[in-house]
């Protein structure tokens, strides 16, 4: 009997050591996955499933898009994707990020399909996004239903005519809440890196922590991975976050991106996928283990603003 106990407890111990502790997990988390074009196929699905992100935001264009790979999915190819992905065994939440650019409303989105036509200049054109929800919402089975609505503001036809401001987000918000017709779903929100960020009445934030080096110029220029480089760009960060008093706890997550776009003199930094304009080179694009590095350095760093994502995870998949 005795030999007996003492095994049992050598095996428990054998494996609380090498089970990750909560601590461990958080820091080796990256909680958001975020497409840039929406492009799905089972070799996307099969990447997120192996970064088990918390959240996978889709990129939704509209119903009058031109149907090209890089503009869908249709509904067939959402429904298709989706159970695939969960198939996988990947259980975290679907976040629908609508394209609402003023370039994309007229041809993709006002009054196409069966979507309500609202003029430019009314300050209901919001309604025309919300409602695609509710209709792909509705026609999704119950395992591939969407958790999450995001509405991005910048550059929409509902917030301003020309240089005239038509509302604010504090006013929006609880609008574009009312109109969800699932009232289980959560709203969210992203924008450019906003000082002093206060709740808008959502959910959920994404703080884009990218196009900061026109007010951190410390953070301009090529961010080239080296050692040392996860440090100094921490101790970069840091005036930048400190400011930000309200964005803390697990309704806000810090996004990095990995586009490749880029401009001089380097105002999109910090990029961990810049790719030099015609110059196809890797020199700046970081592979997994070192975004991972930095990833775990930020969250210890930033300790109650642990909540962390990628945008354009396309490509990052096609660098690690």
């Amino acid at each position: 009997m005795k030999k007996i106990l003492n095994t049992l407890l050598l095996v428990t111990l054998l494996i609380s050591c090498t089970q990750p502790s909560n601590d461990e997990v958080v820091l080796n988390k990256i909680n958001v996955l975020w497409e840039n074009e929406s492009i799905h196929s089972n070799e996307l699905a099969d990447s997120i499933f192996s970064v088990n992100p918390d959240k996978f935001v889709l990129n939704i264009d509209g119903p009058g898009s031109f149907d090209k790979p890089n503009t869908g999915p249709t509904l067939i190819e959402l429904k298709t994707f989706i159970s695939y992905l969960r198939g996988l065994g990947w259980n975290g939440k679907l976040v629908m990020h609508p394209d609402c650019a003023k370039g994309e409303y007229q041809h993709d989105w006002n009054g196409q399909g069966k979507l309500p036509k609202i003029d430019t200049t009314n300050v209901k054109s919001w309604q025309v996004y919300v409602t695609y929800f509710n209709q792909i919402q509705d026609a999704l089975p119950t395992n591939s239903k969407f958790s999450e609505l995001m509405i991005e503001t910048e550059n929409t036809y509902f917030m301003t005519n020309g240089k005239v401001k038509l509302q604010t987000k504090d006013s929006l918000f609880p609008k574009i809440k009312k109109f969800i017709k699932d009232p289980t779903v959560s709203l969210s929100t992203t924008s450019d890196w906003e000082v002093n960020w206060k709740n808008w009445s959502v959910d959920y934030y994404y703080a884009q922590i990218y196009d900061m080096a026109y007010m951190y110029p410390c953070l301009g220029g090529h961010n080239k991975y080296s050692n040392g480089r996860v440090d100094t760009l921490i101790n970069r960060l840091r005036p930048a976050m400190s400011l930000q008093k309200n964005m803390v706890g697990d309704s806000v997550y810090f996004i990095f991106t990995y586009s490749d776009l880029e401009k001089t003199p380097y105002i999109d930094a910090p990029m961990f996928g810049e790719m030099m304009l015609k110059n196809t080179s890797k020199e700046y694009v970081w592979n997994r283990s070192e975004f991972m590095e930095f990833n775990r350095e930020f969250k210890k760093t930033f300790t109650n603003q642990t909540n962390t994502g990628i945008w354009s995870v396309e490509d990052a998949f096609k660098n690690w």
